[in-house]
């Protein structure tokens, strides 16, 4: 069954809501990927670099221990 029917009896199809699922979980997913990667990178900058980032050693190293789903401003509840 692809459809469901509603009380007023129109048929609602259940497949784009599946795939407005899947399309969410790839994004999550490939933005955990890219939050590891850049927080991985910052341990090998350059003191230099990071005070033009204005970053210091222990605050680099303190971003980069953090969980990579743990993520300022990205929540699941964006899932629409």
């Amino acid at each position: 069954m692809s459809s469901i029917e509603t009380i007023g009896g129109r048929r609602i199809s259940r497949v784009p809501a599946f795939r407005s699922l899947i399309a969410f979980l790839l994004r999550k997913v490939a933005g955990w990927r890219r939050t590891a990667r850049t927080r991985s990178q910052l341990l090998e900058l350059s003191d230099a670099a990071l005070e033009d980032l204005g970053l210091t050693a222990e605050t680099a190293r303190q971003e980069a221990e953090r969980p990579f789903w743990d993520t300022r401003g990205e929540t699941w509840r964006r899932f629409r």
